[in-house]
């Protein structure tokens, strides 16, 4: 049976506009069952484990910005560990997208959940003969927002009758954290245009241009638009 699977993560929430927080994200990672990725997730947990044995979720926000679990880490351990995701999504054969509302548009509950509701039901239908090809697919979120999952579960319903939802553990699974890596640094990508970066987001990377040329430009390179 082919089988697609979609890991999803998300930044910003449904509450109060905050200026600090203008915009919602929420990135989707593809990955057809056919395609082995045990090999890569190996060598990411191999990498990771040589750099810190305490380290089995990588969540890239606190990382970067040095906080729990990661307050007692060198801004060196924390670079290994980061471009050790970049390496793994470089190696790893998956798609994915981020869908992104200006909260402008967006301001409270309702017009968030309409706004996202009709990205994502946009992009299933210019993807149709894609997700249509699949016998089954299963999406993967950890439910930890109700709106959200509500959205998820509605659009994906409403357009495909072979879909699957399932709450899962970033902790037990290498594509959740590769969700949260994709959005985080298309949050970082949005931040960096606006001059927005805080103090130790700017710390963390030696130039702008290692942010933007490194790893902003990578993940470019799998976007199923």
């Amino acid at each position: 049976m082919s089988l697609l699977s979609i890991f999803v993560d998300e930044s910003g929430d449904f509450g109060k506009v905050e200026n600090n927080s203008p915009y919602y994200l929420v990135s989707l990672v593809f990955h057809n069952q056919s395609d082995d990725i045990y090999q890569s997730i190996a060598e990411l947990d191999n990498a990771i484990s040589y750099i810190d044995p305490k380290q089995k979720y990588i969540h890239t926000g606190p990382l970067i910005r040095r906080e729990e679990p990661y307050h007692y880490m060198t801004i060196d351990e924390r670079r290994q560990i980061l471009y050790k995701m970049r390496m793994f999504f470089l190696h790893t054969p998956i798609l994915h997208t981020t869908i992104k509302i200006n909260r402008k548009e967006a301001n409270d509950k309702f017009s968030l959940t309409s706004h996202l509701s009709k990205c994502l039901k946009s992009y299933i239908n210019k993807h149709y003969e894609y997700f249509t090809s699949f016998e089954k697919i299963i999406v993967y979120y950890d439910n930890g927002q109700q709106e959200l999952n509500l959205v998820l579960n509605t659009i994906f319903s409403l357009l495909l009758s072979n879909v699957e939802f399932r709450k899962a553990s970033p902790l037990e699974y290498r594509l959740l954290q590769l969700a949260d890596y994709i959005c985080s640094l298309e949050l970082l990508s949005i931040k960096l245009s606006e001059k927005r970066l805080s103090k130790s987001e700017k710390a963390f990377f030696y130039k702008p241009q290692e942010l933007k040329k490194t790893f902003i430009k990578s993940i470019k390179t799998k976007e199923l638009l």
